[in-house]
């Protein structure tokens, strides 16, 4: 059986960070994932200051600033009203081009990725994991030091999931792209009412990306299709009609709102495998970065001795990431109910440059 020091199982962007960091340390490390890439997936794709410098530290700023549409302006209808701020420079970039990108990296640097290959941890011990990497005709068995799951909101890889911190729960997301010639390019916009959000941007591909959080429940569903609620929130805003044409199918995944404890022993979770809250203009990759990185440091620190490298990992976690998770989940809350919306449109619309203390604390990384 061959043994290996780090499995990531996940090569979206926070597993991609991970190996690539790993590598950078000299760790030797294997990526499973189970898809083939590039692929779509249900994310706003934006890339905020706090991420750009996440990607600097991977040395792919520049190339994601070179390939994808600078951001730097917010417009938003809340509450009937229509707000415009201005923000630091971020990227929009598809997420079949970063994630592709970024894998192609961790492989250049030295780490083993395989492509089409699901990973199930069958056996954990002192020290050791022993996975089965499995594809449509074969399955290996390996051994590994220590295991990072990465595999996004279902954490698959895991025999039995950690017990909830918090269980799913709060909006469902959705997402598609399209052509519109109203949607501007470095614009991020965003709608807001009462069956939730959706975000608008365009991307490099001059595609723009649709995404939305959207209300879960059975009656939401009573509205219609997740197209249709989408639709229909974009034609109740303040925003001329975007006219979306040449559309892709529509993305949907399970509620969002959800944490996890951490395994004991040799297994990390990071990214949205360890929870997720909903981002608000681009947090959500910005994070996954951080955790991958975070993870990645802290392997390498415990590589002599893997066996309870997982130890206090939640505690390390929640020190990066709770104050920004808590800010966008009260800025996302606030914004479900009339009153808020009426007040926050409003405001914004006369004093845009309220918003400048929560935009940078956003952009902190």
């Amino acid at each position: 059986m061959i043994r290996s020091p780090v499995l990531v199982i996940g090569g979206g962007v926070s597993g991609s960070a991970c190996a690539l960091r790993l590598r950078n340390r000299g760790v030797d490390v294997v990526v499973a994932e189970k898809t083939t890439f590039p692929r779509a997936k249900v994310c706003g794709c934006c890339i905020s200051i706090a991420g750009l410098e996440m990607l600097g530290q991977l040395g792919l700023r520049d190339w994601v600033v070179e390939h994808g549409v600078t951001t730097d302006r917010w417009r938003a209808s809340i509450g009937g009203r229509l707000v415009k701020v201005d923000l630091p420079p971020g990227t929009a970039i598809s997420r079949e081009s970063l994630d592709t990108r970024m894998l192609a990296a961790a492989e250049d640097a030295g780490a083993e990725v395989c492509m089409s290959r699901e990973a199930r941890i069958i056996d954990v011990g002192p020290g050791r994991v022993i996975v089965s990497l499995v594809n449509r005709d074969a399955s290996e068995k390996r051994e590994f030091g220590a295991v990072v799951v990465a595999s996004g909101l279902h954490a698959s890889g895991l025999q039995s999931a950690p017990s909830w911190n918090e269980k799913p729960n709060g909006p469902f997301g959705a997402m598609f792209c399209g052509h519109s010639d109203s949607i501007e390019p470095g614009v991020i916009y965003m709608a807001c009412d009462d069956d939730g959000y959706v975000g608008m941007v365009k991307l490099e591909s001059d595609l723009v990306d649709v995404a939305a959080a959207l209300v879960s429940g059975s009656r939401a569903t009573e509205r219609g299709t997740p197209q249709q609620r989408i639709d229909a929130i974009l034609q109740r805003s303040s925003f001329p009609p975007s006219n979306l044409r040449d559309r892709t199918p529509v993305l949907t995944t399970p509620p969002l709102r959800r944490s996890r404890r951490a395994p004991c022993g040799p297994i990390l979770m990071i990214g949205d495998a360890a929870g997720y809250v909903e981002p608000f203009t681009g947090e959500g990759m910005t994070w996954g970065m951080q955790s991958g990185i975070a993870a990645a440091d802290r392997i390498a620190a415990s590589i002599s001795n893997l066996a309870k490298v997982s130890e206090h990992w939640d505690r390390e976690l929640e020190n990066l990431l709770s104050a920004k998770r808590r800010r966008c989940r009260a800025v996302t809350t606030m914004l479900r109910w009339p009153w808020a919306r009426l007040v926050v449109g409003t405001t914004l619309a006369r004093w845009p440059s309220v918003a400048g203390p929560l935009v940078r604390s956003l952009n902190r990384a």
